[in-house]
């Protein structure tokens, strides 16, 4: 199901894309998950990124690579689609509602209990907006809710991301 999803959602990105203009970007990410792990209390993480992309006037695909401290590191590939702009044209601030996949690694010294497994996938919504600050540099804030598979000991995550990009 998730290899399923995932390869739609890269299709469709892909698709729509060869027949308009893409701007390339890397980045930085700070984050803040809420985890809610079984039969402990629930906790706050934080954690870094490096991010690539390619955005066009109205899709973005980003693919981002984080490390939680103490806790988890995660892969994942979204998918964007930026809302508004037949309403309002391109204006510096863009609202955006997308879809993620990822796979994340749980490092199980951390966990009070063992656990059988601590690999899985996890797939979720996103949405926030693009701040831009100049033509080169981008702003996003946004808040993602992801659904884990494959854990025992996790249901889901959900927290905020504030991303910095350059385009190139």
């Amino acid at each position: 199901m998730i290899r399923m999803l995932f390869t739609l959602m890269l299709f469709f990105s892909l698709a729509d894309a060869q027949f308009k203009k893409n701007f390339s970007f890397v980045g930085i990410s700070a984050s803040t998950e809420t985890v809610d792990i079984e039969n402990e209390d629930l906790t706050h993480k934080a954690g870094v990124g490096i991010r690539y992309g390619q955005q066009s006037q109205e899709w973005r695909t980003v693919f981002a690579l984080e490390y939680h401290q103490t806790s988890y590191q995660s892969f994942s590939v979204e998918i964007d689609k930026i809302l508004l702009d037949e309403m309002f044209g391109t204006p510096k601030f863009r609202p955006y509602l997308g879809g993620t996949v990822g796979y994340m690694n749980y490092d199980e010294d951390q966990l009070e209990m063992a656990y059988e497994e601590t690999k899985g996938f996890y797939f979720g919504g996103n949405f926030g907006f693009i701040i831009y600050a100049t033509d080169d540099i981008d702003v996003d804030l946004g808040y993602h809710y992801y659904k884990v598979q494959n854990l025992d000991f996790l249901d889901d995550l959900h927290g905020l991301t504030l991303a910095i990009h350059y385009f190139y």
